[in-house]
């Protein structure tokens, strides 16, 4: 994976980790496919980080590296060496919590990550692939192509 040169390796591991989570298995990829379309999605997440205003952007930065280490506290490591089910776990925890911030923190990179996910060539292929076989496609209108 390139790294974003504005995110530092640990912060682009953690937003790499947290869009793992958060993008769904639809439709099937191959692995090295879907590695390739989650390095292109967390690039795009890290480069709206970049793009936020200073005083958005530095709090933000600061929020990645608190969300990375606060599972020490219920788990005994870090964000990155939790298991998938503990990961999804903790991301969930953060997008359902009562405290705004954190749902904040993680709608930016889920919004974000569901952008480039869906609009990634990969992904669209997949899905006109998938679609042509399982049903007629419509075109804009709603008539039978």
């Amino acid at each position: 994976m390139t790294h974003a040169r504005w995110l530092g390796r640990r912060q682009e591991a953690t937003v790499a980790r947290i869009v793992d989570c958060i993008t769904p298995a639809f439709p099937v990829l191959d692995d090295a496919s879907r590695a390739a379309v989650l390095a292109d999605v967390t690039r795009f997440v890290s480069s709206q980080v970049q793009a936020l205003p200073e005083f958005l952007r530095v709090p933000y930065k600061l929020a990645l590296t608190g969300f990375e280490w606060l599972p020490i506290l219920r788990w005994g490591r870090p964000f990155r060496a939790l298991d998938g089910e503990r990961r999804a776990a903790y991301v969930a925890f953060w997008s359902d919590a009562k405290l705004g911030a954190l749902r904040n923190f993680v709608k930016l990179i889920r919004g974000c990550a569901l952008l480039a996910y869906y609009d990634h060539p990969a992904l669209i292929d997949a899905l006109e692939a998938q679609a042509g076989r399982a049903a007629v496609v419509r075109t804009a209108a709603g008539s039978a192509s």
